[in-house]
């Protein structure tokens, strides 16, 4: 079986509210979808500098001090295929959003607790949970 894997990132800005974007209707993966940046990691690449690289690819945002703080699984049959999503969180971007039109039409800040309003690829409310869980642990720190 092979495998790929995949790196996102969770930006978090100073309202603690978090970046999505939408995927254009000319995207070939989940047009119409929610997501958080992010995208295949190339052969031989670190996890954290391909999250580096997919961000700004897509947003034009630099960013730094990522934390990995989840990861999820999945076995795609049709392909004989194993994906592992690693996401990254940091704090620290640099720039303005400008999305990649190629990728996306659309981007806006949120809270977490909102995501359930938009339609989301299917790991990111699980991934929400965990940002959740893993910000408030790095506040009381």
């Amino acid at each position: 079986m092979q495998k790929g894997l995949i790196v996102h990132t969770v930006i978090s800005n100073s309202v603690d509210e978090v970046l999505i974007l939408h995927r254009s209707k000319e995207n070939d993966i989940l047009p119409g979808y929610w997501d958080i940046p992010g995208g295949t990691l190339a052969d031989g690449e670190d996890p954290d500098v391909g999250a580096t690289r997919e961000v700004k690819e897509e947003t034009g945002l630099d960013v730094s001090g990522l934390k990995l703080f989840f990861q999820k699984s999945n076995v795609d049959v049709s392909k004989n295929k194993q994906f592992v999503t690693l996401v990254f969180h940091t704090k620290i971007f640099y720039g303005k959003v400008v999305i990649n039109f190629s990728e996306h039409d659309d981007f806006i800040w949120i809270k977490p607790a909102d995501i359930g309003l938009y339609k989301v690829v299917d790991y990111i409310p699980d991934c929400l949970i965990a940002y959740d869980a893993f910000s408030t642990k790095v506040q009381n720190q």
